[in-house]
């Protein structure tokens, strides 16, 4: 083959990624995007950066995780039909959560004669897009240079207009590697600005506004509200202005955990609800269920995301009103009006005298009780989460991948207070996804004083163990904290309720769902990728001298791991 100067098509999609602001490239190399991955290495140094990854999956998650901790999208890239089956289960948690995320893909050659013997033809699909349309936002397969700005435009605009998702663009191996046309240009990146996010009408505005001022126990439930941090901040007035306190239903950190308006853990203030207000609430009408609420009005975009193939929109709640508008469009539009026309003095005051925690008490309490629990040769995960905080309460500390409520012990204790703070899990509730958006996370926040800490299951890190290659790899500030219960907790949960109905022996309930013969070394496969890693740890006299040797690699901008022993059931 001899030598030629280009520039190739390859080349001018690396230059629209640059003018998108994508600023990385997750992926596990593959023949049907080689054209785009010389590019991404040689075409220029302001490109975005590859991350190598030994699992689709990985760099999808990775993808995930890096637009929950910034609120931008990265590119994932997959390898044509096998690659993009292997990233499809991580492309439907990322659409679950909303995230904003560019999928690339290869294929083909799609031109017949093209292709090599055996290997394109069964790497190519007519079309590809099929495997993941019931689960992304769009999806194109561009033909010719031409059409590739225009895609790439709307794909990036179209994941990044709320409600948020992941876009897949389909680039033919044979394209990438053709020349770019000479003269090519377009109108740029800028005259295809991102829509904005949907606002109320004044009387929709008017009619909330009443509920947060005439009910006699109003409560804000929110989901989604956490994507916007000037938002966040807007809620805490919001909340103050009014009195209300807030359900935080965890699709992200929506409120202070600290706050003593935070009613996240207050069954009995839930419980006495008599209207909902829910802000972006994907499963409002669970919500609603833990109420007493006769009147509920719900301002959300999640009905805009609507599809057949899968029930991820939640039951149909019954509803005062419906409105279609943005969380954080919602309180700016309340705010401006409960200022001007305020909760009166004598309802706000009642209101306030409601609350008898001061800020924090109910972590105190949380983190006071799970002092006291314990376990014969494991450390249950309250008392590790207890015992952790004032070892690492004076940084600031990002959970990069947690469980949502009403498992998330660390929102019970931890003083999260701060916009993205908690990343929550994977929504789809695909395991593997844990450790990639991790590292996603790690990736965004890198410059960033911050901590981010890792909780992360045994089970879900076994689904894609290789992720914790790629976090040496790329040399991230990673604490991972491997929550070691030896099961499938979920599993034997099930397990346990089927044969209590059944009357199945007690002893053989746990079959095919315990991880212990044999026993897994969580440390040593980390060490075996170069990770810096001590355990398994068993006892709470353990853990500071752990903490303090996975905190100095931390410091010295390296990942470590700290396996744990915790309690099965």
């Amino acid at each position: 083959m001899s030598a030629a100067a280009g520039p190739w098509v390859s080349d001018g999609v690396v230059d629209l990624l640059v003018e998108a602001g994508i600023e990385h490239a997750a992926f596990n190399p593959g023949a049907s995007f080689r054209g785009l991955h010389d590019s991404l290495v040689h075409h220029r140094p302001d490109g975005p950066v590859p991350l190598l990854c030994l699992h689709e999956g990985v760099a999808v998650a990775v993808a995930h995780g890096y637009a929950k901790a910034s609120g931008r999208p990265m590119t994932a890239v997959v390898h044509d039909v096998v690659g993009l089956q292997h990233a499809s289960m991580a492309i439907y948690n990322a659409w679950c959560d909303r995230v904003p995320m560019l999928v690339l893909g290869g294929t083909g050659p799609v031109s017949a004669p093209h292709r090599r013997p055996w290997i394109d033809w069964i790497h190519t699909a007519l079309v590809q897009g099929n495997q993941v349309r019931d689960y992304v936002k769009w999806d194109d397969q561009p033909a010719d240079a031409p059409s590739v700005p225009r895609s790439l435009a709307r794909a990036i605009t179209l994941s990044r207009a709320a409600p948020a998702g992941p876009v897949y663009v389909c680039l033919d191996a044979g394209l990438q590697e053709d020349p770019l046309p000479a003269g090519f240009d377009w109108e740029g990146m800028a005259a295809h600005p991102v829509p904005r996010p949907p606002a109320p009408a004044a009387e929709d505005v008017e009619a909330m506004a009443a509920l947060l001022r005439d009910a006699g126990h109003p409560l804000i439930a929110t989901d989604f509200t956490g994507d916007d941090p000037e938002a966040f901040t807007a809620l805490v007035e919001l909340a103050e202005l009014t009195g209300v306190p807030v359900l935080d239903c965890g699709a992200r950190l929506n409120f202070p955990t600290s706050h003593p308006l935070n009613a996240t853990h207050d069954p009995d203030t839930v419980r006495r609800a008599d209207a909902v207000l829910g802000l972006d609430v994907d499963d409002f009408d669970g919500a609603l269920r833990r109420t007493a609420a006769t009147s509920a009005i719900h301002a959300g975009l999640g009905h805009l995301r609507v599809r057949g193939w899968s029930s991820d929109f939640q039951e149909l709640p019954s509803l005062d009103r419906h409105v279609t508008a943005a969380a954080g469009t919602t309180i700016r539009a309340l705010l401006e009006i409960l200022r001007a026309a305020p909760v009166s003095a004598d309802v706000l005051t009642a209101r306030r005298a409601r609350l008898d925690d001061r800020a924090g008490a109910q972590l105190d309490r949380a983190r006071e009780e799970a002092m006291s629990q314990s376990a014969d040769g494991a450390i249950p995960v309250p008392r590790l989460l207890a015992e952790l905080w004032p070892l690492i309460a004076e940084r600031d500390v990002t959970v990069v991948h947690g469980e949502p409520p009403p498992w998330g012990h660390e929102r019970r204790m931890w003083a999260l207070d701060k916009p993205r703070r908690h990343l929550g899990s994977a929504a789809g509730g695909g395991l593997g996804d844990g450790p990639g958006h991790a590292i996603g996370a790690a990736l965004a926040l890198r410059e960033e004083a911050t901590l981010c800490v890792n909780l992360q299951p045994d089970g879900d890190l076994l689904f894609t163990p290789s992720a914790l290659w790629t976090a040496v790899h790329a040399r991230l500030p990673l604490l991972t904290l491997v929550l070691d219960n030896r099961e499938y907790r979920n599993t034997v949960d099930h397990a346990q309720r089927l044969g209590e109905a059944r009357a199945r022996p007690a002893g053989s309930r746990r079959v095919g769902a315990v991880i212990d013969d044999p026993p897994i070394d969580h440390a040593s496969m980390a060490r075996s990728m170069g990770m810096w890693a001590t355990g398994p740890i068993c006892a709470p006299e353990e853990i500071p001298t752990a903490l303090a040797g996975a905190l100095e690699e931390i410091d010295a901008g390296r990942p470590a791991l700290i396996h744990v022993l915790t309690p099965r059931g």
